[in-house]
């Protein structure tokens, strides 16, 4: 088997042909080079075309679109100086909103440098639809979804509908409100002083019984519970009046 080596630099005379040919040189280097600078270094390393791909996939909800601009035009990339460009994410920077990248030119000498970009994330997110009072149950009915730029937005917005099951306001919102979680509140399964059923499983068994709640729960929190005999357990709100119990 014989192997093909190209030297990808611009000292070699291969660059120094017609610029359609140069440029597919560099391209080639710079798929050739993906992997090899990768292995060098821990950064993920993208052309210009997969740029969205550095956004951190766990920040993104459900059914977001990613788009990402360079703030300037740099002319060095796809120039003789730059003839083909990888990018990669810094450590410990979110690719989120105004931000940056670094820039490894393949096919030259040019060293890195940094290329600033915009980053938007549109997703779509609740927005209050019909007033709602302090206090009120928050229903499918009262919000709608409508697509925006995360990255122009506080954290905390919802993207779900299953956030609002047995949640309540926590103060009185506007149509057009951008919903937060920190506007909801949950209803308690379980209040202090409640006598509660309790299921109590291990391996192999299940029994049953009843206790006297120590403090508030929402659905699937923990709270304290002290039986008749006084021993204090902890277990799970999984309905109302109904604590889980793990033994």
């Amino acid at each position: 088997m014989k192997f093909h080596t190209v030297l990808c630099s611009s000292k070699n005379r291969l660059f120094g042909k017609t610029p359609g040919k140069r440029l597919g040189i560099a391209l080639l280097c710079a798929s050739a080079l993906t992997g090899a600078v990768a292995q060098a270094d821990e950064s993920r390393w993208v052309p210009e075309d997969r740029l969205s791909e550095l956004v951190d996939p766990a920040l993104l909800p459900a059914g977001a679109n990613v788009d990402v601009k360079f703030v300037k035009v740099d002319e060095r990339i796809g120039s003789a100086r730059c003839p083909a460009a990888l990018f990669a994410n810094s450590s410990g920077n979110k690719m989120w909103g105004r931000t940056f990248v670094r820039v490894q030119c393949v096919g030259s000498d040019t060293a890195p440098f940094f290329l600033g970009v915009d980053v938007k994330v549109w997703a779509p997110v609740l927005v209050i639809k019909n007033m709602v009072q302090s206090g009120q149950t928050v229903g499918a009915g009262d919000v709608e979804y409508r697509t925006m730029d995360l990255s122009q937005l506080t954290q905390g917005w919802v993207t779900d509908m299953t956030h609002l099951a047995n949640k309540t306001s926590t103060r009185q919102l506007w149509p057009g409100t951008l919903l937060k979680h920190d506007h909801l509140r949950g209803q308690p399964m379980v209040k202090n002083g409640d006598t509660v059923k309790v299921v109590m499983s291990g391996p192999g068994f299940a029994i049953g019984g009843t206790a006297v709640a120590m403090g508030e729960a929402e659905l699937g929190e923990v709270v304290k519970i002290k039986t008749a005999q006084g021993k204090i357990l902890h277990g799970v709100a999984r309905d109302a009046l109904v604590v889980e119990v793990n033994l």
